[in-house]
């Protein structure tokens, strides 16, 4: 296993992909794909506790799904109509391999969602939301919105403010709570920052919690929020 995680990774590529454009965007998907190759990881069992929001014909969707192992857990307990998205090629081939059952779609998020308006049941974002700057976060958390159906649910965790071992030391803030150390820039949430962008929805869940799935535990937002009519 590598002694790195999918955020550091994330976030050096990311760096290069905003000053370089289209071409580092290809260097960017090669990198990830080599990157998928190697690295592992697990489940911390962190969604189990949601699954009785869920129905078994719900239409799902995981973004930066990585292995997708929120997926194969879900495919695991009944649910079949479930589709794993990743900008990685490389790793939607080993999902497709490891969890022929589940369905890959390729595509980056930050340009929008290709689904239909009102299509999805569940959408579900395990730490792959914090990579952006403030106006792009609002406009995926808007497609979000627009690809949810009523009564819909966005489950998701992303980094949290008081996460003070994940903070780019010597870094400088780009806005608000959006940081940038020479080489890695990295989104960090308080709980002030939902307001904005949770105002179309009810929040049924939000709380900072621990993880210690990575080399260092990582303080985090875990939230569960439920699209209503404007």
């Amino acid at each position: 296993m590598l002694l790195f995680t999918f955020e550091n990774i994330y976030n050096i590529c990311y760096h290069k992909y905003r000053n370089s454009g289209e071409n580092m965007k290809e260097e960017l998907n090669k990198y990830w794909d080599n990157i998928h190759k190697e690295y592992t990881s697990t489940y911390d069992e962190w969604f189990n506790k949601y699954i009785e929001l869920l129905h078994k014909d719900d239409n799902i969707v995981e973004l930066g799904c990585g292995r997708a192992y929120t997926s194969k857990y879900l495919i695991t307990n009944g649910y079949k109509n479930i589709i794993a998205c990743d900008f990685s090629e490389e790793v939607l081939k080993i999902v497709n391999i490891e969890n022929p059952d589940i369905k890959t779609m390729l595509f980056d998020m930050s340009n929008g969602l290709p689904f239909d308006d009102n299509s999805k049941d569940i959408i579900i974002a395990d730490l792959c939301l914090h990579y952006f700057d403030l106006s792009k976060t609002k406009y995926i958390f808007n497609e979000i919105y627009r690809v949810l159906k009523e009564n819909g649910y966005l489950i998701a965790r992303v980094n949290s403010f008081n996460d003070s071992l994940h903070i780019p030391v010597n870094s400088k803030e780009i806005e608000k709570h959006f940081y940038y150390d020479g080489k890695i820039y990295k989104r960090f949430f308080d709980k002030d920052d939902f307001e904005e962008l949770f105002k179309n929805f009810k929040i049924c869940n939000l709380e900072e919690k621990k993880m210690d799935r990575y080399e260092k535990p990582k303080i985090l937002w875990e939230f569960c929020i439920k699209k209503e009519k404007y």
